[in-house]
């Protein structure tokens, strides 16, 4: 007969077994290290953070405690309508995480360089539409020659415009803009004072409602592509790796919920954001989830400091290497096949 001890030992082993079976396969690829994160004490972190259809998988982890469940005590300092206003809340030292685009990483690039992006969680060419009137004389985008466009300056608006009329081989002056706030964006169109917008959701929804068959959305052909990202100042970093770990393994959680229960996920929400339910896939489309540091984001952030310089926000005669604006490491360590970076080699 065996021991009481013996047996013990043997439930322990089958019990460990279970419980690293079920990990996410991430965790066992990088075999010690994964476990050693989620045994580890509770971290406390601050965070800001902009509430949008974007910014889903974080307002959906902070919703079912998957940052509890990664090992993070979150505290919410923040809450914003841009990830411009997530990001600039941190580096006024009020946050240790926040969730921004691009835009403003690049933008305030010139000036310092004490931040990094340390994971991109959510991606999408359909950030940011172009909504047109029919009765104006636009079809197609070729029809955006003579016309006036409303958007939001010193934004993804401006750029994703910039960028489709460079595509489609429109000169800027072949066109004339008018700048507004987004959420003036609609009335704006809707009034007559400008024959399309640049804006992104809900408005863009708002003004096709709004408008019916007035209205459409122009084709952007891919031109542009959003990211929307976790970035920390490297101080934190620094000191609290473990952090920035934990805070991934928490985005992949919720990014698996979303995808195993999309119907609990637009029940969150819906009362979250005070959006119509109905109306969730209509905003989700084109918007992609998952866990990624690629090539792409560095080229982007490239051509946002040129289209930034070109159109006079910033001064420079040269751009800072946005390589050194990443902290890879963290998501190497957790998948090192979510990173694709080119890199020198160590």
């Amino acid at each position: 007969m065996r021991p009481i001890w013996y047996l013990a030992a043997l439930a322990a082993v089958v019990t460990l077994s279970i419980v690293i079976f079920f990990l996410p396969r991430n965790h066992l690829e990088t075999g010690k290290k994964g476990m050693e994160f989620v045994e580890k004490h509770r971290e406390s972190v601050r965070l800001a953070v902009a509430d949008a259809i974007i910014t889903a998988p974080v307002l959906i982890a902070l919703e079912k405690d998957f940052f509890a469940d990664a090992g993070l005590d979150v505290e919410v300092t923040g809450r914003f309508s841009s990830g411009k206003g997530s990001f600039e809340y941190m580096l006024a030292g009020k946050a240790d995480l926040s969730t921004p685009a691009t835009t403003p990483v690049v933008f305030h690039s010139f000036e310092r360089s004490d931040y990094s992006i340390f994971v991109t969680y959510v991606t999408t060419y359909e950030g940011v539409k172009i909504v047109a009137r029919q009765d104006h004389g636009i079809r197609v985008v070729e029809d955006l020659k003579g016309k006036t466009i409303g958007l939001v300056p010193g934004t993804i608006s401006e750029i994703l415009l910039d960028s489709l009329l460079a595509f489609n081989k429109i000169l800027p002056e072949e066109i004339s803009t008018k700048n507004y706030k987004g959420d003036e964006l609609p009335g704006a169109l809707i009034k007559g004072d400008v024959d399309a917008i640049s804006i992104w959701e809900p408005h863009a929804h708002s003004s096709l409602t709004r408008l019916g068959k007035t209205a459409f959305k122009l084709p952007t052909s891919k031109v542009y592509r959003i990211a929307i990202n976790m970035a920390t100042m490297n101080d934190f970093a620094a000191r609290h790796p473990s952090i920035l770990v934990k805070a991934i393994h928490a985005l992949e959680l919720a990014i698996s919920f979303m995808r195993e229960k999309p119907e609990e996920t637009m029940d969150i929400l819906s009362d979250l954001l005070e959006i119509d339910r109905k109306l969730i896939p209509t905003f989700t489309q084109g918007i992609h989830c998952g866990l990624s540091l690629d090539q792409l984001l560095i080229l982007t952030m490239e051509n946002e400091a040129r289209w930034a310089i070109r159109n006079r926000y910033l001064e420079s005669d040269s751009l800072p290497n946005y390589l050194n604006f990443i902290r890879y490491q963290s998501l190497e360590s957790f998948n090192p096949e979510a990173v694709t970076l080119t890199r020198k080699p160590q």
